[in-house]
């Protein structure tokens, strides 16, 4: 036998302390990878940042596009304004070069007539009338006296008779304040109703002083010809009128409009383009006003404001419900971002919270390891001392009352690998009523005090093929999920019942055939969950709790595990009325078995040789005498490559080998490896405390015969001999 000298203890500890440094390196990459992107206030600046940018894009999208359309709105105000002003200074030039003729006449005639009244009337009507041939525009020439009489005229003698001392051109000339030429209002014949407008000027004596008007009657229809020329696009108009407004053309015409005076055209500045309200129909008007020279006449240009503007406003129509749907699409996309940035969040709270549990665990399971070797010695000279003290004798209950408590313990150990999921989960009969018993009991000590459990456990000793830890998981979580979901108190209602499906029964999430079942049933009397999100509470990570006030991991545990146990999830629930779970697990047989088989005697072994490999002296040693008490030749070492070179030495001497898997030089599963290149065959038995899928899967592929969970009691390495014989 193999000694290996130290202090094991310290050993041990240096062992677990690698080990947990081994396997806490992943979760240590892992959080020093997703750390900057996992903070809670991170989270809330980057989503602050990501609207703030999101709005700042929008606005200067939306801003850029009603600066577009601001400036398209401005460049075409001043193109009309510039149309416009050029139309007008064109119009008015040619309206002047229409009215110089008239106007050089009537002055020419003002000169010459004081000088040659005195002759004869017909010669002085002829002259009028060859001067006035010479101009299309105007049909007759006047000369009025002081008192209104006509005297002269280029058409007819019968109209010298005639007084026009009420007409306001000779009213407007008799008055102190005229001096140059006057226009009358325009007048219509009947005939087709042609516009005609009176010219006249002043005639003075040698005094200086009013000796009458010289009258020249002028048609319109050559300047409306002008005017209805001029085409442009969009609702062009041009007006002629006098300075004080009163209206003598408009094209195109508008009827009874001319004669008329336009209030609003009587401030129009010369030479500037203003907007007004059309007299017409009320709308408004670009308008460009320009005086005609040597008159008292101004030609303005209008064009209707929304003929000018429309391309303008529907292009900005276009261009906002462009830019509409695009800060739609953009806001979508932010409200996406954000959400996608809430989720994450919660998916690294959850993988944050993991990552601890994680740590948590390793430790916890580097713990139970240490305690386990411990507890084997106490449990293993426990039941040494307890077979050698006689039956009702006071050693023999102080070593039973040992042996509750180190099974107590060991029950204490079960709990912390199985919250560091790495315990090794049994596949043996027990009593679910039993179980979900002692969990109560434990729940009810750190119950609120407004919430109380209703009960009512009628399985009787129905069992069910399992692990203790993971079925006490099972009922906790599913009664800790029943009293958060009572925030104001209520009763938590726990049944246990036995039932029996005669033809298969389908569920939401798959199918139990027929057979007997125990159902667990937990209900509450809280919020209960909405229909729209039933079906994702088992999701991994799904919760509807507050940020950091749950990892989503409960109630996928929960399914995880009755679906391991070929069982089935029911849920029903009523926003407001609370929330039902029943679980379905295939019941076996009753409970009795299992204590049956605890009861009957231990296989014992006939002399073969034994290896036993543990880096644990008293362990080592232990085995040693529990093996020989089983009638098997224990041969134990303290050092894997001590216990190799022996098998090498001489590998029939072996029947069996039964190896710890955690050791500093080798670990178990890489023995087993090297024994079986050696003697294909050999049975291997693998202890552990740890376990998971990672462990049966390294000692599948290391030809291990099975795995033996520690601390190990007597019969557990009876039986696992007897069921793989040396």
């Amino acid at each position: 036998m193999a000694h290996r000298r130290g202090k094991p203890s310290l050993s041990v500890l240096r062992y677990d302390r690698d080990c947990l440094a081994a396997a806490n390196e992943p979760v240590r990459r892992l959080s020093d990878f997703v750390r900057p992107r996992i903070d809670a206030r991170g989270y809330a600046s980057l989503r602050a940042g990501v609207l703030a940018l999101g709005v700042l894009v929008i606005m200067g999208f939306a801003g850029s596009t009603g600066y577009d359309a601001w400036r398209s709105y401005r460049r075409e105000v001043k193109e009309t304004d510039r149309q416009l002003e050029n139309l007008a200074s064109a119009l008015a030039e040619q309206t002047a070069w229409s009215w110089r003729g008239p106007d050089l006449l009537l002055a020419r005639i003002a000169r010459w007539y004081p000088a040659h009244s005195h002759l004869p009337r017909k010669r002085i009507d002829r002259l009028l009338a060859e001067r006035a041939s010479g101009l299309p525009q105007v049909t007759s020439v006047r000369i009025i006296d002081a008192h209104g009489v006509v005297r002269d005229s280029s058409r007819s003698t019968a109209a010298s008779v005639a007084n026009v001392s009420r007409h306001s051109y000779f009213r407007a000339q008799e008055g102190a304040a005229a001096r140059g030429l006057f226009v009358s209002a325009p007048e219509f014949t009947s005939p087709g109703r042609q516009g005609l407008v009176v010219l006249s000027r002043r005639l003075v004596n040698e005094q200086g002083r009013f000796a009458g008007v010289v009258s020249a009657t002028v048609q319109l229809r050559d300047l409306s010809a002008l005017y209805a020329a001029v085409h442009l696009k969009g609702r062009i108009a041009v007006l002629l009128m006098r300075d004080d407004g009163i209206l003598l053309i408009r094209s195109p015409a508008v009827p009874d409009l001319v004669g008329r005076r336009i209030s609003a055209l009587q401030f129009l500045k010369h030479d500037q383009a203003f907007r007004i309200r059309s007299p017409i129909d009320g709308r408004r008007e670009f308008i460009v006003a320009t005086p005609i020279d040597s008159t008292p006449l101004v030609i303005a240009v209008t064009r209707s404001e929304a003929a000018a503007l429309n391309p303008v406003y529907r292009e900005s129509i276009v261009s906002a419900v462009r830019t509409l749907v695009l800060v739609l699409f953009g806001a979508l996309a932010i409200i996406s971002l954000l959400r996608q940035l809430r989720q994450i969040e919660q998916v690294s709270a959850a993988l944050r919270q993991s990552l601890k549990m994680e740590a948590l665990g390793t430790l916890a399971g580097g713990i139970a390891h240490d305690f386990n070797n411990i507890l084997g010695a106490i449990v293993g000279y426990g039941e040494l001392a307890q077979q050698q003290a006689p039956e009702g004798g006071s050693l023999r209950r102080y070593l039973d009352h040992i042996l509750y408590a180190a099974n107590r313990a060991r029950s204490l150990v079960d709990r912390i690998l199985g919250f560091s999921r790495s315990g090794i989960a049994e596949r043996v009969p027990m009593d679910i009523q039993a179980v979900v018993a002692e969990t109560l009991q434990l729940l009810e000590a750190s119950l609120p005090a407004n919430v109380r459990i209703e009960r009512r456990l009628e399985a009787g000793g129905a069992a069910v093929i399992g692990d203790e830890t993971r079925l006490h998981q099972v009922t906790m979580n599913l009664c800790t999920n029943g009293v958060q979901a009572m925030p104001d108190g209520g009763a938590l209602k726990v049944a246990l019942e036995q039932r029996r499906l005669t033809a298969a029964r389908t569920f939401g999430r798959g199918q139990l055939p027929a057979g007997p079942y125990v159902i667990l049933t937990v209900s509450d009397s809280g919020v209960g969950i909405p229909a729209a999100i039933i079906e994702r509470i088992f999701d991994p990570f799904f919760t509807t709790k507050p940020l950091g006030a749950g990892t989503g991991l409960g109630l996928s545990l929960v399914h995880g595990i009755v679906a391991d146990l070929g069982g089935m999830v029911e849920v029903a629930s009523e926003p407001g009325m609370g929330t039902t779970f029943r679980i379905w697990l295939p019941m076996i047989s009753e409970a009795a078995t299992h204590a049956a088989r605890q009861a009957r005697d231990l296989p014992r072994g006939k002399g073969e040789a034994v290896m036993i490999v543990d880096d644990e002296p008293a362990l080592v040693s232990l085995a040693e005498e529990v093996l020989a008490e089983l009638g098997y030749e224990a041969i134990g070492f303290r050092s894997a490559p001590a216990a190799l070179a022996a098998f090498r030495a001489d590998p029939g001497r072996f029947a069996a080998v039964l190896t710890d898997e955690l050791m500093p030089d080798l670990r178990g599963t890489e023995l087993a490896r090297e024994l079986g290149c050696v003697r294909p065959g050999i049975a291997v038995f693998l202890m552990s405390g740890h376990g998971g899928d990672d462990l049966a899967a390294r000692a599948r592929a290391a030809g291990v015969t099975a795995v033996l969970r520690k601390p190990l009691r007597a019969r557990d390495v009876a039986e696992a001999l007897a069921r793989h014989p040396p």
